[in-house]
């Protein structure tokens, strides 16, 4: 049973006995509060993160829901981890009192010392969820709604079924069901086939679906969001960018759903619900593309279902790249940004290798083929379609770049070096990005073919294409070094 609805202190609702009979505990205080903030922020311009932590949570025990410090918590928590900090010890995680709020604040707490581990992530939430159902005083949903979600996005190394049951299970009680969709969605794909799990995705589609016309009912979500002024303006689409594009979308869904046999409408409203880039988004579109699919059996859907799951990929690798960033010398996440990496190619391997046998005469995408097979070292297989894919005239660039170096991982190095070589000279431009690689790689041709059949005349060659390419960028790559090794070459040659 979701929260909005029932009463803040039904002691069923909280999960925890202990927690129940701390239910009225809270006592906001904002000049207490504001002591503790300022104190944070002073500590965090210090650099002094563990006590600018410290000091947010000490507030938020008076303001348990203002967000703006929950968020401010958290870029405290990813510079934390950005400077090599640890995880919480005995010492952080010492109670901070018996109400729910406390309790929270606690989860809360040890999550910030490790902001990116989804168990710590779902604790937080479920704490959230539970001080919502006890606090009269206060709105913890939003918190409760931000903390899960983040929960709900984290790319993983080995999702757990049983933290996609308690993430559905805690946005069930909320009262938001498209996330509980989702997250049942993803157990599902752990436990395919599983009756209760199928049972329990059918009861929250429904919910979902009822949900979207009542959420502006009394004890809706719109109604428990706690700027009312800030909801009212969403509601009337009024509240910059996000809003105009909740409200293209909800203008879509009405006419679609006015002619769900109408498949331009049905584009329509996948096209509005790509412009949001979110998670939850791009799952109703993939769900409407699939039906599209299914109903029509128009390849084109499956084209663009592909085209989303690869920019799916891309934002997690973003987000994986950010964490290996803030964590450079933690190795979990070297480790789930490479695992990603191969799951991305590999994928992507599948996707263009089905489009070409869909699309045989279309160049282009056998030039993406041939690129993901040189980057999986398929080089043998690469080099027939980048060779079809280097007639075609957006593409020849690119794919006698990678022709070429497909003949240097061979050692195919004189067809390496006339392949570069046409290509360059077929381009024109030295100093520009492109004209700078097609030499570099024909540099790095030269080389090895002068080397390998002892050629003075490639040697002289690749000397004088070193000299082309410092000329323009004298910083490109390892150009120094490369002309070093022609001008070793070109004496030994010589001599």
């Amino acid at each position: 049973m979701p929260l909005f609805g029932r009463k803040k202190n039904d002691d069923s609702a909280a999960g925890d006995p202990g927690d129940s009979a701390a239910g009225n505990g809270f006592q906001r205080d904002d000049r207490k509060a504001r002591k503790f903030f300022d104190h944070a922020e002073g500590a965090a311009d210090k650099n002094n993160l563990a006590f600018a932590i410290e000091m947010y949570v000490g507030g938020l025990r008076f303001d348990a829901d203002n967000m703006i410090r929950h968020e401010a918590l958290l870029d405290v928590a990813k510079r934390h981890k950005a400077g090599g900090g640890k995880r919480a010890g005995s010492r952080e995680k010492k109670a901070l009192g018996p109400t729910a709020v406390d309790k929270m604040l606690l989860a809360e707490k040890v999550w910030a010392y490790d902001f990116l581990d989804q168990d710590l992530m779902i604790e937080f939430f479920r704490r959230a969820v539970k001080a919502d159902g006890i606090e009269p005083e206060i709105n913890l949903t939003e918190v409760a709604d931000w903390i899960g979600t983040m929960a709900l996005e984290l790319p993983g190394p080995k999702p757990k079924l049983k933290n996609w049951i308690a993430l559905r299970d805690l946005f069930e009680e909320i009262g938001i069901y498209d996330k509980a969709v989702i997250a049942c969605k993803q157990a599902l794909g752990l436990k395919p086939g599983d009756d209760t799990l199928l049972a329990s995705l059918k009861d929250l589609e429904a919910q979902a679906y009822s949900s979207k016309n009542t959420s502006t009912e009394k004890g809706g979500f719109r109604q428990n969001v706690k700027d009312a002024d800030y909801a009212a303006e969403a509601a009337a689409g009024k509240s910059g960018a996000a809003s105009k594009v909740d409200a293209a979308i909800d203008k879509a869904r009405d006419e679609y759903e006015d002619d769900p046999e109408d498949l331009d409408r049905l584009k329509k409203l996948v096209d509005a619900l790509l412009r949001k880039e979110s998670f939850e988004s791009d799952e109703e579109a993939l769900n409407l593309l699939e039906l599209a699919h299914d109903t029509s059996g128009q390849y084109r859907y499956r084209v663009q279902i592909g085209d989303i799951r690869m920019k799916q990929f891309s934002r997690e690798l973003r987000q994986l790249k950010e964490f290996v960033q803030a964590a450079p010398d933690d190795p979990d996440y070297t480790r789930r940004y490479k695992d990603k990496q191969k799951e991305r190619i590999a994928f992507e391997l599948g996707e263009y290798t089905d489009r070409v046998k869909n699309y045989p005469t279309d160049l282009r995408l056998k030039y993406e083929l041939g690129r993901r097979l040189f980057q999986t070292h398929r080089f043998d297989d690469a080099i027939g379609y980048l060779q079809q894919a280097s007639e075609d005239p957006k593409s020849k660039n690119e794919a006698r770049m990678l022709l070429g170096l497909c003949f240097m991982e061979q050692q195919w190095y004189g067809e390496a070096v006339e392949t570069l070589r046409g290509a360059a000279d077929d381009y024109g431009i030295k100093d520009d990005r492109t004209g700078k690689e097609l030499n570099y790689q024909k540099l790095r041709a030269l080389l090895a073919a002068a080397d390998k059949d002892d050629d003075r005349e490639l040697a002289d060659e690749a000397a004088k294409t070193a000299s082309e390419i410092l000329r323009a960028d004298i910083n490109y790559k390892d150009i120094r070094k490369l002309k070093e090794q022609a001008a070793a070459l070109t004496a030994r040659l010589k001599g």
